[in-house]
């Protein structure tokens, strides 16, 4: 999500470019799509608020890193998550396309039942598959 929103960094962000990246779209599995969603619903134990350095820099650098602050992207991108995942919950996708629809942009959200975090990875999984589609769906 980020390496497709670097055209809209903010102007001084050293890895902001002049154009979109030359991505035919965007398949995000389970991301920390809103960082501030996932902080306060602690997902992963403050993962978002890590990256950015803790909670002392987090909001500083929020602008720079957060996927629902870096819209809209004139990118295709589609979130796949499992109604059951635990460890980056269905909340934080839903937040990101929220976002997204605010902005004027389409995101796509695939929510698939009884799946949890991994099987989205895991080829001998039915999940599996369905990131494959979405996937496949990009290509054409």
């Amino acid at each position: 999500l980020w390496a497709a929103a670097r055209h809209v960094l903010p102007k001084d962000a050293p890895w902001r470019t002049d154009a979109p990246a030359a991505l035919r779209g965007v398949i995000a599995l389970a991301p920390i799509a809103d960082f501030t969603v996932a902080e306060e619903l602690a997902v992963c134990a403050g993962a978002a608020a890590q990256l950015l350095g803790g909670e002392a820099k987090f909001a500083e650098r929020l602008p720079y890193a957060d996927p629902t602050l870096l819209l809209p992207t004139g990118i295709a991108t589609t979130l796949v998550q499992g109604r059951a995942d635990l460890v980056v919950p269905q909340a934080v996708a839903e937040s990101y396309a929220d976002a997204a629809a605010k902005s004027g942009e389409v995101v796509g959200l695939t929510l698939l039942e009884d799946v949890g975090h991994f099987p989205l990875i895991d080829p001998a999984a039915d999940a599996c598959a369905v990131v494959a589609e979405e996937i496949a769906q990009l290509a054409w």
